[in-house]
């Protein structure tokens, strides 16, 4: 992955992030929700950056969390990841991470 396509999902994970209230617990699927409403061009060119495969969409934001994750200074983990059952970009119920505005 180009690290300037990383350092632009950051940023935008970082203002997604910004806006949710210190204590708020959120999961994965709110954020990757919210890159593709209002950061589509940085998720287009984050998603462009993964092989493709039949799993694709699954794997480009199993990567977002990795990159949420990543911001242990914003968020801390809540529970396992999987453990939060919300719907996903489908709007079909899966698993995915939790987390909790520091």
């Amino acid at each position: 992955m180009k690290e300037e396509i990383r350092q632009r999902m950051e940023k935008a994970i970082k203002e997604i992030i910004g806006k949710i209230p210190k204590g708020k617990i959120f999961d994965s699927h709110y954020v990757i929700n919210q890159l593709i409403s209002d950061h589509s061009n940085d998720y287009l060119a984050f998603a462009s950056e993964v092989a493709d495969s039949d799993k694709k969409t699954a794997n480009v934001h199993g990567l977002i969390s990795q990159e949420i994750k990543k911001l242990d200074f914003l968020v801390e983990q809540v529970g396992d990841t999987g453990d939060f059952w919300s719907d996903n970009i489908r709007g079909n119920a899966s698993e995915c991470a939790g987390w909790k505005k520091k």
